[in-house]
């Protein structure tokens, strides 16, 4: 009897450990996949220092992260082109999506998702104070924190995405492509009834605030 009842605790506590070492195994996939699969080229270190005007994804929300590699991989995203290739913005990660399995897809959305965020943006030169606090009000009467919260430092809903410290000029584009109806895929259709009251100007101040907006530590 006593030896039947160490075995079930035995067994017990092996049911218990298995999703640890699951979620281990998976994060160490995902590292694998980010640093062998070129995604290190464009979106840096730990996914917190992109070059260029890519996006930061290091403690980006792990479901957005899976359903945007995923609408990539079927072609579904599209975007501005690239002054400096003609091409648009989004077809360097199209090009090697090919190399990701449905599995590879989740493991580095969950890898990146628990990596810590990056810093604000360093703008040169440093926006005034004017801006950023204009950027902020226009936040807020666009009604942008039903879905990003009052910062943009967490979604409302994992699905949608974490915007704070986001490089200004991705930010204003992905903004733009909204607005103009070139970004229609995935969540991006509900954005449409909010930004379209906004101009230009908006949108840059916007943009400008959110680069600089500091995400808390996990």
């Amino acid at each position: 009897m006593r030896a039947l009842l160490s075995a079930v605790i035995l067994g017990m506590a092996g049911t218990f450990a298995a999703p640890a070492f699951a979620d281990d195994d998976a994060l160490k996939a995902g590292k694998r996949v980010y640093m062998t699969k070129t995604c290190l080229a464009c979106h840096g270190r730990n996914g917190a220092k992109p070059i260029m005007s890519y996006p930061a994804l290091a403690g980006q929300n792990e479901k957005y992260l899976v359903d945007q590699l995923m609408i990539i991989k079927e072609g579904g995203r599209v975007g501005t082109p690239d002054p400096a290739t003609g091409h648009p913005y989004i077809t360097g990660m199209a090009d090697i999506m090919h190399l990701l399995s449905e599995d590879d897809i989740k493991n580095v959305a969950k890898y990146l998702a628990a990596l810590p965020a990056a810093a604000p943006e360093v703008l040169d030169p440093a926006p005034e104070q004017a801006l950023l606090d204009e950027g902020a009000a226009r936040y807020k009467k666009l009604g942008c924190k039903a879905c990003h919260g009052a910062d943009g430092t967490k979604a409302t809903n994992k699905a949608y995405p974490i915007i704070a410290a986001l490089d200004r000029e991705y930010l204003v584009r992905q903004m733009t492509e909204m607005r103009d109806k070139v970004r229609t895929s995935g969540k991006s259709k509900l954005m449409f009834g909010v930004i379209k009251r906004a101009d230009d100007a908006d949108i840059e101040a916007i943009a400008t605030w959110l680069s600089q907006v500091e995400r808390p530590s996990k």
